[in-house]
């Protein structure tokens, strides 16, 4: 065989051995109806915490409440699909609600079909019993400031993927900040992100866990342009 069709073909079996692997996507969970879904949505047109649950018990058939605006409300389960995608059920708060759930493996997705004009919204599930999405109230100390500061704490937790804001204002600086990251096991948990003070972002972290369902407590910290701060933290969610 000629030298130089010798090169090419050695070439090309290069080419050919050199060939990456196709990476399939990460598996998503499979649909399941049943369980407890959180978050901060629109229930009658007003933005606050919504607390879902869909339950299937052992002797069948679909149970189903609904908590926001300090009530909770029985909720009737009309129709589950076979794949338990999409769950309809209405319930009465004033007007009867007659909702369409449409659920993936992290949330549920809530459509008001009656009445008209409603905004649709998305509640995350929780993970036994778990999960930091909503509004949460609380008070932060700073040990620079020697004192606590109210804070407000968004958080939307979809799976292992973490989003929201954390705010306070400490006298000698604001904490304006982004959560980007964040993990939960069991009952323990950390968000961070970054805030903007003096020009530059700063790293900050909240690191904690559960006292109840809808309380948090543990320890802050944030790296400062000439320094830190850090302290206690406590978190109240409300519906």
């Amino acid at each position: 065989m000629n030298r130089f069709l010798v090169v090419i073909c050695l070439s090309l079996l290069a080419l050919v051995g050199c060939k990456k692997t196709p990476v399939d996507p990460p598996v998503l969970p499979e649909p399941q109806a049943d369980g407890g879904y959180v978050g901060w949505g629109r229930p009658g047109g007003t933005g606050q915490n919504v607390w879902l649950e869909i339950a299937q018990p052992d002797t069948g058939g679909w149970l189903s409440r609904i908590l926001y605006g300090g009530s909770l409300s029985d909720v009737l389960v009309t129709d589950v699909s076979e794949g338990e995608d999409t769950v309809r059920f209405e319930y009465s708060r004033g007007n009867t609600y007659r909702c369409l759930g449409v659920v993936t493996g992290y949330a549920i997705t809530i459509y008001i079909l009656e009445p008209a004009g409603q905004p649709t919204y998305t509640l995350n599930r929780e993970t036994a019993g778990l999960n930091l999405s909503g509004e949460w109230h609380g008070r932060m100390f700073s040990q620079l400031l020697g004192d606590w500061r109210d804070a407000e704490l968004f958080v939307d937790q979809q799976g292992s993927l973490f989003d929201g804001d954390l705010e306070a204002h400490m006298t000698l600086y604001d904490i304006l900040g982004d959560v980007n990251d964040g993990a939960q096991e069991g009952v323990g948990f950390f968000v961070s992100g970054l805030t903007p003070i003096a020009n530059a972002d700063s790293p900050f972290r909240l690191d904690g866990s559960y006292v109840t369902r809808d309380s948090l407590a543990g320890m802050w910290q944030i790296a400062l342009p000439n320094g830190q701060d850090a302290g206690d933290f406590a978190f109240l969610r409300r519906f």
